[in-house]
């Protein structure tokens, strides 16, 4: 009877598996996940050099899992049941914190960040010419941690970031945030209450230094006062945790004072061959994820010319923070180019070469840094 038993479960799981699989190919692939707020991975392509690089099991993974059948159902039912039942504080590695929702924050494999530095070290070396910085923001977990559930697991990001920073290789510049965001935690909301990415006051004074009055700042010579955009923004963290109940967040952006000297630039998006003329998508508002009215959320790549005639050219190699960064960087260049590397496929070193960029900024927070791989990969040049 237990043999019998044990052969309708094998068959019941072959059938579920074939299921799956008929229903995965049969269904459209999605470029991206309104209930998770991010880009989907697609489909890699299947060349002798990604095979042999390894790049396309890496990518294979990320790709079967992001578009299982189901998945977003799958996933929320799990949460309510665990949320609602169990009462759990934590889901999908978010803790619902004292105020405000939080993501843990796991330690890579020391042989990972050194073969990323190894990387970093490199295409330094084969790009001579620029200033080169590294910009490493710690998350919210790196300041809030007293506002945790009592039994949460989390690494470390300050030992993380005193280990990256540390052995950053020349000629790079380690520009450390903490001690600005350390001296004004408990005054100014520096991240999202349901989102991962840090407020528009946060980059400020990343970027300014400026820690009082964020109201009014300078930005190259120039003032710029905050504009609240959105009020009713609820952000990924609550969208892939699944807790909800603390209310929405507010966007805000900067906008020059009317008596600042007048700034003309354009901002074109290669990916969709458009042309705007502002770093803010005002239509992304009206979208389930608002916070994509920053350089229109994450493109492979994005030029915006100047009218500054500073002399100045800046490469900045990021993630989703830098796009509420990137905007108070366009006063003081001639020209801003943003790369993503998540979605960028080209040749970098050719990119570098040809943009006779004077600075290349990598602006990156440490829960992105420390678990994706594409930046590695695009800085080796195997994509």
């Amino acid at each position: 009877m237990k043999n019998l038993y044990a052969k309708i479960f094998a068959v019941f799981f072959l059938i579920v598996i074939a299921g799956a699989a008929v229903l995965h190919f049969m269904t459209p692939d999605r470029a991206y996940s309104a209930a998770e707020k991010r880009n989907l991975d697609q489909a890699p392509e299947l060349s002798p050099e990604n095979v042999a690089a390894g790049v396309f099991m890496d990518r294979a993974e990320g790709y079967l899992q992001d578009q299982f059948p189901f998945r977003d159902q799958l996933m929320q039912t799990k949460i309510t049941v665990q949320s609602t039942l169990l009462r759990n504080r934590e889901s999908q590695g978010v803790y619902l914190a004292d105020g405000m929702l939080v993501e843990r924050f796991t330690m890579p494999p020391e042989e990972e960040t050194a073969a990323l530095l190894a990387s970093l070290e490199a295409f330094a070396a084969r790009n001579p010419g620029p200033s080169y910085s590294f910009m490493l923001v710690p998350n919210a977990v790196a300041f809030y941690r007293d506002r945790l559930p009592a039994y949460a697991l989390t690494d470390s990001q300050d030992e993380y970031i005193d280990r990256f920073f540390f052995s950053l290789p020349e000629p790079f510049e380690a520009k450390d945030v903490r001690q600005l965001f350390k001296a004004v935690k408990n005054d100014v909301l520096l991240y999202y209450r349901t989102d991962h990415h840090w407020t528009t006051e946060a980059a400020c004074i990343a970027f300014t230094g400026q820690t009082e009055d964020l109201a009014h700042v300078t930005v190259s010579g120039r003032g710029y006062s905050a504009y609240t955009v959105a009020d009713r923004f609820y952000g990924s963290l609550q969208s892939k945790s699944g807790f909800t109940g603390l209310g929405p967040d507010a966007i805000r952006i900067y906008l020059p004072d009317r008596d600042a000297e007048p700034l003309f630039y354009s901002v074109y998006y290669p990916d969709t061959q458009s042309l705007e003329s502002s770093v803010y998508d005002t239509d992304k508002l009206a979208t389930d994820d608002p916070y994509q009215v920053f350089l229109s959320g994450n493109h492979p790549l994005v030029e915006i010319e100047t009218s500054a005639r500073t002399g100045k050219r800046i490469l900045v190699i990021k993630d989703s923070y830098a796009n509420a960064y990137v905007p108070f960087l366009v006063p003081g260049y001639d020209r801003v180019t943003v790369l993503d590397p998540r979605y960028y496929y080209e040749d970098i070193d050719a990119l570098v070469k040809s943009g006779r960029f004077t600075e290349v900024l990598f602006l990156y927070n440490v829960n992105t840094l420390s678990a994706d791989t594409s930046l590695k990969t695009v800085l080796d040049n195997r994509q």
